[in-house]
């Protein structure tokens, strides 16, 4: 008699991701292409894209889209943009730029620069956020880097701030995000 066979849930629940993940085109960055790696919607929808042959455990440099329906209006954006800067405070991080700017069109949106020392790995995580309207609601574009040198990773992201801040900044300002709709979902 044969059986059949039935793949664990987790299996399949990986099965999935790898079909959804392999449909959404790579969004280019400083003309990386960096591949959707891992999504979720716990309490708002998150696209996690890592650089080519890295992953969301073990990263570099990090690209997150979150995307914000409770902020529809300008001032539930400046809401979501304090409320972003209070939890990186409470989670230790250091505010090194917060303010609001405005693109090519004048719309405005906020932008903030944030490290994290993490001392027992020899490195700094910075974070740089922009939190925009979209044409429904509010998102968030998360460019992450993680700067490590076993001898002064201090004076290296320093450094890495001097030289890359405002390149960053322009490319996220200028980032043209994929339609938030088309991209996979997954609750939990």
């Amino acid at each position: 008699m044969k059986t059949s066979q039935t793949l664990p849930f987790c299996a399949l629940l990986g099965s999935l991701f790898l079909t959804a993940a392999s449909t959404v085109e790579p969004v280019n960055l400083f003309g990386r292409p960096y591949r959707l790696a891992s999504y979720n919607q716990k309490a708002n929808a998150m696209w996690e894209f890592a650089a080519p042959n890295e992953t969301v455990a073990n990263w570099t440099t990090l690209f997150t889209i979150v995307d914000r329906p409770d902020a529809r209006t300008r001032p539930d954006l400046d809401r979501l943009a304090q409320g972003i800067l209070d939890t990186y405070k409470a989670k230790g991080g250091k505010v090194l730029l917060a303010k609001t700017m405005g693109n090519a069109t004048g719309t405005p949106y906020n932008y903030m620069v944030v490290a994290f020392d993490q001392p027992a790995q020899k490195r700094f995580e910075l974070n740089f956020v922009k939190a925009a309207l979209g044409p429904k609601n509010a998102y968030m574009a998360i460019y992450g880097v993680r700067v490590t040198d076993p001898k002064d990773y201090a004076a290296k992201a320093k450094a890495f701030l001097n030289e890359r801040s405002a390149e960053i900044g322009k490319e996220l300002e200028n980032k043209k995000l994929p339609a938030l709709e088309t991209l996979p979902r997954r609750e939990f």
